[in-house]
C-alpha cells in the first residue's frame, strides 16, 4: 500500500470507530428525583425513568420484604437517624445537569462522579446492598468492593436491624 492509501484507510476506521464510540454515550438532563431509587433524565426531550442497576435500595427493599411495615418502620427508624442519607440523592446528583448513563435489562448505570456509577456511590454509603439475581461480568467486581467499602462505615444498614427485617424473613 501506498502512503496515501494507508492514511486513508486510518482516517477511515478512526471515523468508524469514534461514530460507534458515540453511538453507546448517552447523555441525560436531570429532570427530577423521586428518592434515592428513581430519577428521570430528559434524553433529547424525551423522559427517561433511571433506577440504579445491579442493587436493592432501602426503597426496593421496603417493596420487595415479606413483612412490608416492618421493613418500613425499620428504614423509617434509620432516615429519622441519619436525615441527610433519605436525601441522599438530592444532595449528590443536581437537577438540570448532564450525566452519562447506559440503559441495560437490569436497570441503568448512572455515572454521577466520575467512573465511579451511582449504584457504587450508594453502596459506598451503605445505603443499598447487591441484588443477589443481578449477574454481569462487567459489573459484579466493581459492585462488590463498593459493598465491601460501605460495609466499614459505621452506622449504616449493614449496623442496623434493616437487612434482618427486610430481607431475612422472606428467604
Amino acid at each position: 500500500m501506498c502512503k496515501k492509501e494507508t492514511r486513508f484507510t486510518f482516517c477511515i476506521v478512526i471515523v468508524c470507530f469514534s461514530i460507534s464510540l458515540n453511538a453507546e454515550i448517552m447523555l441525560g438532563q436531570m429532570k427530577s428525583i423521586e428518592n434515592n431509587s428513581v430519577m428521570t433524565l430528559l434524553d433529547n426531550n424525551n423522559p427517561v425513568k433511571c433506577e440504579p442497576h445491579g442493587i436493592k435500595t432501602l426503597e426496593w427493599l421496603i417493596r420487595d420484604a415479606a413483612s412490608p411495615s416492618e421493613c418500613q418502620k425499620s428504614v423509617d427508624d434509620f432516615y429519622y437517624a441519619h436525615p441527610h442519607q433519605r436525601l441522599y440523592a438530592k444532595e449528590h446528583l443536581h437537577l438540570y445537569q448532564r450525566y452519562h448513563y447506559e440503559k441495560n435489562n437490569q436497570g441503568c448505570i448512572l455515572y454521577a462522579n466520575g467512573p465511579e456509577s451511582y449504584s457504587e456511590m450508594l453502596l459506598n454509603e451503605g445505603l443499598a446492598i447487591v441484588d443477589e439475581k443481578y449477574n454481569n461480568r462487567e459489573w459484579n467486581e466493581k459492585l462488590k468492593r463498593a459493598l465491601i467499602r460501605g460495609q466499614k462505615k459505621k452506622e449504616r444498614i449493614h449496623d442496623t436491624d434493616i437487612l434482618k427485617k427486610c430481607i431475612e424473613k422472606k428467604r
